[in-house]
């Protein structure tokens, strides 16, 4: 059984090969462009490759992204800046295996502390939370629907599942609306 205090949640499963790049999946891809549309300002804090959002950020200083900064450091520059906006998409690196493939990368240490994502989510969905306008939208994408959750004032208003078969996780992507 599925609860939420939205009456008019829309969810979808549909099935699409997997890729690196969550938003090269086509459905996945179409689901952030939706938002997008509808959006007049938006932050990016993993943004890898894709220049969609106003505001882009990824760590790895070979992306094309606008600033190479760590996410929650990104975040709480915006808002020191008294940047405001509608749009946040949250497309973290998913598994401890995959945070520490990102640090290694570019040179990071890389330990327990640093491949915890729970802790790592946490503090970066708090920092977003100050720079969302009420009725604003969060896109948080994963192997988990966790979101940014009740406690901090959001409701649901899309899901899409997306299978990728075999072994493979499914991608979970969530639309939240800040109260």
């Amino acid at each position: 059984m599925i609860a939420t205090a939205t009456k008019n949640v829309i969810f979808k499963r549909v099935w699409a090969m997997p890729n690196k790049n969550t938003f090269d999946v086509r459905p996945i891809g179409l689901f952030v462009k939706k938002y997008l549309k509808k959006s007049n300002s938006s932050v990016d804090p993993f943004a890898r490759n894709k220049e969609w959002a106003t505001y882009t950020n990824d760590l790895d200083p070979a992306t094309s992204s606008e600033f190479h900064m760590d996410a929650e450091d990104f975040i709480e520059m915006l808002h020191k800046r008294n940047v405001i906006v509608d749009l946040i998409i949250f497309d973290p690196p998913y598994s401890p295996r995959q945070i520490s493939e990102c640090y290694k990368k570019i040179g990071l240490r890389v330990g327990m502390k640093e491949t915890q994502n729970s802790v790592l989510y946490k503090r970066i969905r708090d920092a977003v939370d100050k720079i969302v306008i009420p009725g604003g939208v969060v896109l948080s994408f994963g192997w988990n629907s966790a979101g940014m959750g009740k406690k901090r004032g959001y409701e649901i208003i899309e899901g899409l599942l997306v299978c990728h078969g075999g072994a493979h996780n499914d991608t979970i992507c969530i639309a939240e609306r800040k109260k």
